[in-house]
């Protein structure tokens, strides 16, 4: 059984050759798309373009052939159309090159038997040359901290949660919505066909990978049953590992086979292959961030009761119904605790000392300190959330809300740091463009200070039961 345990090579290449780079002004061109995210996202080692036409490309040369640069090459980025590809394997084994990722399509997921063929083709050429492959028909490899990035306006910050992925377009997605949260990445691997290293192999490296504390897979089907079951528990048993498995409908099973070759199976199958091996299944992309979101930037929880403060008493009634549907148990509060807290707020009118607690307005920063430093050391929740919806705010115009949103920033930035509790923020507007915008600007804000914020009560619950099922089960 083919097993690979050691994956660092990919992504820390010295040196990277492009082949299909052209030195045409006027003509788009992915070889120069993959040099121009390279250059510009940083990565440190050498770069070479290839093309057969030779020329020169920014001040330096584009070479006829592989074998033609002068230093080792140890990786390469196929740019070329697929009809070419078995040639550019042969230079690469004659130069020594460890790893090529064939961005183009043509291959095995087309209906043809000639693009069945030509992959196959390459990947035994690849093998007798000692050559892994990438793809084909992938965009390849995002690693901040080895300098690789299919686009360069991708985060250069490093994190700790893998991605595998048989669609490059969901991969764009979630480092695009996950950076845009405070989650960041240490591996992202848009895999395609996975005609050589597969969704298997990723699985093995990652379980062992120290830079990876979370790992999360975008899979459209497996052709390795037993192998990935294996993998996969392997993985689970390590450390969290989070699964969007699509092709669940005919349509989306058909569409699969046509996008990467990955056969889709029975959705039940599925089903049971995630629950045995421990696996945490999301619905969709911004499920598996969310879920991805608790796991970096929250403790694990002692249990399932969860205090929520907030401000409105219809929002209250909102969240006890979602977090209740998710499975969380809601705690009463004890006659103690209610009494520290009307300590805190001697006028009780128009709050609530329930759970949901309804502050009505969080009134000052040491009230909302004292409030939520007595939350934190009460016996009866596991953890906590926050929640402000700023259309709440009925009698507060826009330009105030945008001063209370600055204070309140700075309030949570504050306090979360003396929390012990797991602690959620739920942040959204319902209503116009500019509550919106308002909403998406403190959420920035607070994710950059290592705050797991939820874009609303439905996601926040969501997330945070199969997040607390985890670490309980």
């Amino acid at each position: 059984m083919k097993k690979t345990r050691n994956l660092d090579f990919l992504f820390h290449p010295s040196s990277i050759a492009i082949a299909g780079v052209s030195d045409k002004a006027n003509k788009f061109n992915f070889g120069l798309k993959f040099l121009e995210a390279l250059t510009q996202f940083g990565f440190c080692g050498k770069l070479y373009s290839v093309n057969p036409a030779g020329g020169e490309i920014n001040g330096s040369v584009i070479y006829k052939s592989v074998k033609d640069i002068p230093g080792p090459v140890d990786f390469i980025i196929s740019a070329i159309p697929a009809p070419y590809t078995p040639q550019l394997v042969d230079e690469a084994a004659a130069k020594g090159v460890r790893a090529i990722h064939f961005f183009t399509s043509g291959f095995g997921e087309i209906e043809n038997t000639e693009g069945k063929r030509l992959q196959a083709d390459i990947i035994a050429r690849a093998g007798k040359g000692g050559i892994r492959v990438i793809g084909p028909n992938c965009l390849g490899l995002y690693c901040p901290a080895g300098g690789l990035s299919f686009n360069g306006d991708f985060a250069r910050t490093a994190g700790h949660v893998a991605m595998i992925s048989q669609s490059g377009g969901n991969a764009a997605h979630c480092i695009q919505d996950g950076t845009s949260r405070g989650l960041y990445f240490s591996k992202v691997i848009s895999m395609g066909n996975g005609a050589d290293l597969n969704e298997s192999d990723y699985l093995e490296y990652l379980a062992g990978d120290p830079e990876t504390r979370v790992i999360t897979a975008y899979l459209e089907g497996t052709r390795e049953g037993e192998r990935f079951f294996r993998a996969l528990k392997s993985a689970a048993e390590a450390k969290p590992v989070i699964i969007l498995k699509v092709g669940t409908s005919e349509s989306g099973a058909e569409a699969a086979v046509s996008h990467t070759t990955a056969l889709a199976g029975s959705d039940q199958i599925w089903q049971g292959v995630l629950s045995q091996t421990g696996a945490i299944r999301a619905g969709n992309i911004e499920e598996m961030v969310d879920i991805a979101l608790a796991f970096e930037h929250m403790p694990p929880p002692a249990g399932k009761r969860i205090v929520i403060v907030g401000i409105g008493g219809g929002a209250s009634v909102l969240l006890a119904d979602a977090f209740s549907h998710a499975g969380l148990e809601l705690p009463k509060l004890s006659d103690d605790l209610r009494r520290q807290l009307m300590d805190i707020f001697p006028s009780e009118a128009g709050r609530i000392f329930k759970n949901p607690i309804d502050l009505n307005h969080f009134e000052t920063q040491e009230k909302f300190f004292q409030t939520l430093g007595t939350l934190d050391q009460c016996a009866e929740a596991d953890m906590l959330a926050i929640h402000v919806a700023f259309d709440h705010f009925g009698l507060i115009s826009s330009q105030e809300k945008e001063l209370w949103v600055d204070t309140f920033l700075e309030l949570i930035s504050q306090v979360k740091k003396d929390l012990k509790k797991p602690t959620a923020v739920i942040l959204h507007s319902f209503s116009s463009a500019g509550m919106n915008a308002l909403a998406h600007r403190a959420a920035g804000k607070l994710a950059a200070s290592g705050i797991a914020v939820f874009p609303s009560v439905a996601r926040a619950a969501l997330a945070l039961s199969k997040f607390t099922r985890y670490h309980l089960q």
